[in-house]
């Protein structure tokens, strides 16, 4: 993390097979080395300078994972802009994604540029890339045109991305379209199967098909899809705390819910998520307690998770959410992978569901029992 940051990731998620790329058509990216963190620590061509300046750091962390960057100034994107010459933040590993394979991009520059508006103007960049895909697969089919967009938008186009940015952050023309999101953009236009999202959230840089796991996580979790909430990409790929195997959906509910009730723990100590890496529960039990002046041990900060879990769940439950919202996209369940080690592999989640739920102590509808909520004290 120090030297490459979260963009270490690029190379490794693509060798895996699991980069989705073009709005997740696929799931390896033949242009992931030229966004990758590698690409960033190298010299350009142009004028033999890095893109990447200096790492950026948390207040008080030794580790810093962030990166401060700077465009090339002869870049499309800013060429004759001189306010945007300066360094800025990122790229990171789930901007860089988002941006670039998400959308066949591989032009580090734009990548930067989109990224810069979207930090600037309060635009996330996942959900904005991740619409953009959700744009170029529907410009292709033809459902949409160029002069309904605004610029020609296949995907692979650095200048739609850069354009694109520009007109969500203004609200003005097609940019108040992809401010919809790529539920809303995509349902509006007929295809709403084309909106890689769970309950209206898009989807981080990692695939559910190839990643069985990440996928049960994705449907599952209480703020639509997300990475943060339970990272089983630990296990399933880097082999943190163990090595699962990242195609196989046995055994996948039981380590889903053991890292979303420990993200859960480890959120509500106000600590990194990176530390877990290296830290379990039973390690944040003593700081916990210094901290509280109260005795914690590893099985009630587990107990803690669970119940906020369950709380989340709870709410979700009385806001209106259904079992039905506990899905993924059609073409995570019916389009394999077509490439990489995971290649035939659709993912496995009507398999995954039911187990999770029973793992949960929920009934068939995913609503905590009642002896679920006395247990826990809900």
């Amino acid at each position: 993390l120090p030297t490459y940051g979260t963009q270490v990731l690029m190379n490794v998620i693509n060798e895996v097979g699991a980069l989705p790329t073009r709005n997740h058509r696929d799931v390896q990216f033949e242009g992931a080395k030229d966004i990758s963190a590698e690409a960033m620590a190298t010299p350009r061509k142009t004028d033999g300078k890095k893109h990447l300046v200096t790492n950026q750091a948390c207040f008080g962390c030794t580790i810093a994972c962030g990166r401060i960057s700077k465009m090339d100034e002869s870049h499309f994107s800013v060429q004759n802009k001189p306010e945007y010459w300066g360094a800025s933040g990122g790229l990171e590993y789930e901007a860089a994604w988002a941006l670039g394979a998400a959308n066949g991009v591989n032009d580090l520059e734009a990548l930067q540029y989109a990224n810069l508006i979207c930090n600037e103007e309060g635009m996330d960049p996942i959900s904005f890339g991740a619409t953009i895909g959700a744009v170029m697969e529907l410009y292709e089919m033809g459902v949409l045109t160029k002069e309904q967009i605004g610029i020609e938008s296949p995907f692979g186009s650095a200048k739609a991305l850069c354009e694109l940015a520009d007109m969500t952050a203004k609200g003005i023309g097609f940019g108040k379209e992809i401010g919809l999101g790529s539920k809303r953009l995509t349902a509006k236009y007929g295809h709403p199967d084309l909106s890689m999202s769970v309950k209206g959230q898009e989807f981080p840089a990692y695939d559910g098909r190839v990643i069985q796991g990440i996928g049960l996580a994705y449907a599952t979790s209480n703020r639509g899809a997300c990475h943060l909430r339970g990272y089983t990409i630990a296990s399933e790929v880097l082999g943190i705390p163990v090595k699962t195997e990242p195609t196989e959906h046995e055994g996948k509910p039981e380590l889903v819910k053991a890292f979303q009730d420990a993200t859960a723990a480890f959120d509500s100590a106000g600590i990194c998520i990176f530390t877990s890496f290296a830290w379990t529960l039973a390690d944040v039990a003593p700081q916990v307690q210094a901290a509280c002046g109260e005795e914690f041990t590893m099985e009630h900060l587990n107990h803690i998770g669970e119940r906020i879990w369950n709380m989340e769940r709870e709410f979700n439950n009385a806001a209106g959410f259904t079992k039905a919202d506990d899905s993924l996209p059609k073409r995570l369940l019916t389009e394999a992978a077509k490439t990489g080690p995971g290649k035939g592999v659709v993912s496995k989640l009507p398999e995954m569901l039911p187990k999770y739920y029973e793992v949960r102590g929920w009934d068939n509808e995913g609503r905590p029992t009642a002896q679920t909520k006395e247990r826990l004290g809900l």
